[in-house]
């Protein structure tokens, strides 16, 4: 099980037209909660962290009174933090709290990177925002995070939460499994390993004049294979332990169309998925498959990287 000892969750303080907002919005506060929660369940370390991205009109008022307007928003930040720190501190969560200017994404990186913080968490876009759950922000973290990146989308908590890890057979994909049915016999969870096999070679062999029945053969062929090797992996976990066991899947058709249309049909919460990045290089570049999948799901998405990936975000 990948080890969390230290957790960083996003704080969005902006609200409105207001740079520094007494109350969280929506999706922030439902970032926080379940980063207290989680540093509750691993007994980990949690860091509130505010990277403000101000507009050059902004930044030029700031500059024209600089010890007025900046103590002033970072006064103004830091009590909204302290509260923060407070609330966590009833949960039992010991909690600390930073304020940054810049890029969101990229000054998350760099704390991530400086205190070797274990996980992130954010939150997604307002509910109709666009027709794109995950921001700028978001997908940057997904393709440069070093550390695995939690993006939290409002939901109603169902009773046991259905969870799908897809799985591309890799070793990234058995250390999510892993991951996931760790937390599964901390909580209950209806655990799903997913894998979806892409049938449109298919199409176009049968438009070549190949046998159906050969066609048909050979995909369920494919199919038992790639189920033996899911069952391989699982075999590799406690599952035996969770009260609700593993199922395993194998869908047909592009992973990018497959799977989200199982998340959408079984009400899935959350997506645990492994992100690509391409050999000898260093710094991450989602893989394409991956990056389709993100734009069509609904839910709750954790992504994690390669345990070599290195970061391409380096301090100016």
């Amino acid at each position: 099980m990948q080890n969390i000892n230290s957790i960083l969750v996003g704080v969005d303080l902006t609200h409105a037209d207001r740079l520094v907002a007494e109350e969280l919005n929506e999706q922030t506060a439902e970032a926080v909660e379940r980063a207290v929660w989680l540093a509750a369940m691993f007994n980990a370390r949690l860091e509130f962290f505010a990277a403000m991205d101000l507009s050059a009109h902004t930044k030029h008022l700031l500059e024209e009174d600089r010890d007025h307007l900046t103590h002033n928003v970072e006064d103004e930040a830091h009590q909204v933090m302290s509260k923060l720190i407070e609330q966590a501190k009833e949960q039992g969560v010991e909690s600390s709290s930073k304020v940054a200017f810049g890029h969101p994404w990229r000054e998350i990186i760099l704390e991530v990177i400086n205190n070797k913080h274990d996980m992130v968490l954010v939150g997604t876009r307002p509910h109709g925002f666009t027709g794109r759950l995950f921001g700028g922000t978001v997908m940057n973290l997904f393709r440069q995070c070093p550390c695995p990146v939690f993006a939290v989308k409002i939901d109603e908590e169902p009773e046991v939460p259905e969870i799908v890890i897809a799985s591309d057979l890799s070793e990234v994909s058995s250390d999510i499994l892993n991951f996931m049915v760790s937390c599964a016999q901390v909580a209950d969870m209806k655990l799903h390993l997913v894998h979806a096999i892409d049938t449109r070679l298919d199409e176009r062999l049968a438009g070549l004049g190949v046998n159906e029945e050969t066609l048909k053969k050979c995909t369920e062929d494919i199919k038992t294979e790639i189920e033996n090797e899911l069952n391989e992996q699982l075999a590799q976990t406690d599952f035996r332990t969770l009260t609700y066991g593993v199922q395993v899947h194998v869908l047909e058709g592009s992973p990018e169309v497959a799977i989200p249309a199982f998340i959408a049909e079984r009400k899935v919460h959350l997506l645990a998925m492994g992100t690509l990045a391409r050999s000898g290089i260093s710094g991450f570049f989602i893989g394409n498959t991956a990056e389709r999948m993100l734009e069509k799901v609904n839910c709750s998405v954790l992504t994690f990287k390669p345990a070599d990936f290195v970061s391409p975000v380096v301090p100016e």
